[in-house]
């Protein structure tokens, strides 16, 4: 095997890799987003994704080389940094909405529990980062800390 095969089948698993972390990532914002309007059902969960799916095909521009899609509006990529910044803002907004469907569906729940829920639907938060979001939560009014390490939804 050649080096290049080599290298090209190394991309190809990690390209692999990466589309499987975003379908994660894709069932995991469906199912919060489902859960927050109480319709969180397999089948649903699928259609959503279908939906946004179709609804950002219809706005790809495939270049004349065809290895390259943009969308319009967006003319520049964004550096590396501030992608990172998107993709956890993008991750946090998740977790806080996962947060707060779990917690309307419960009287209350402990961070343990919160941060179960959270790897169980695919989203990853560091413990820190959760800390961060509750404590966000907490102060915005939407939930309330009801004891050390207790959390209920406020409204």
């Amino acid at each position: 095997m050649s080096s290049v095969e080599f290298s090209n089948q190394k991309i190809l698993a990690i390209l692999k890799q990466e589309l499987a972390e975003a379908v994660e990532r894709a069932y995991a914002h469906a199912y919060a987003i489902l859960k927050l309007e109480d319709r969180a059902e397999p089948r649903l969960i699928e259609a959503c994704i279908t939906e946004q799916a179709a609804a950002l095909s219809a706005k790809l521009v495939t270049t004349r080389g065809g290895n390259v899609v943009t969308f319009p509006g967006n003319d520049v990529r964004p550096a590396e940094a501030g992608h990172l910044i998107s993709k956890d803002a993008t991750a946090s907004s998740a977790a806080q909405e996962l947060i707060i469907a779990t917690l309307r569906q419960r009287n209350e729940a402990t961070i343990r529990e919160l941060q179960a829920e959270l790897e169980e639907y695919g989203v990853e938060v560091t413990p820190g980062n959760l800390s961060v979001i509750l404590s966000r939560l907490n102060q915005s009014g939407t939930i309330t800390r009801s004891g050390r390490g207790l959390y209920k939804f406020a409204g």
